[in-house]
């Protein structure tokens, strides 16, 4: 008896990790002709590394988990990157769209990013709201330190 619920155990762990899978590569395909250009747009936006641009862009709880003075030490540390020039490749987060099914959705991307500085590794969590990407968190370091962020 135990031997058989076991196997069904596993055939049922097997056919949701294959569901997860698809679920997650058609997730993958659908927001890469949107929420790919959204975050390049959006950094080439946010890297004046002025308030405004990146309010604009942010969630309303990205915005109530930041004070004034945290906004204004990140955007200090964030402009010694420059501008934004482009993003070669961004890496879709299979985990983190997995998590949306349980919750809203969020789209969540990484990658190397050229600044005007070189190199920054970009981590942007986003969510669709009225058609827009609003940014739900994001961590920009340069390639060779240690993360940090805000939010």
């Amino acid at each position: 008896m135990q031997v058989h619920t076991l196997r069904f155990i596993i055939a049922v762990l097997m056919t949701a990790v294959i569901m997860l899978y698809f679920y997650t590569s058609r997730e993958q395909e659908f927001y890469s002709d949107s929420a790919e250009p959204a975050v390049v747009q959006i950094l080439a936006e946010i890297s004046t590394w002025e308030k405004e641009p990146l309010l604009r862009h942010l969630t309303p709880e990205a915005k109530q988990t930041i004070t004034d003075e945290q906004l204004d030490q990140l955007l200090d540390h964030y402009r010694s990157f420059g501008r934004f020039y482009a993003i070669d490749e961004l890496d879709f987060s299979r985990t983190a769209s997995a998590f949306s099914l349980f919750g809203e959705k969020r789209i969540n991307y990484s990658g190397v990013a050229d600044f005007s500085t070189g190199p920054v590794n970009v981590n942007v969590t986003m969510v669709e709201r009225g058609g827009y990407f609003l940014i739900y968190n994001f961590t920009l370091t340069r390639a060779t330190e240690e993360k940090s962020g805000f939010f």
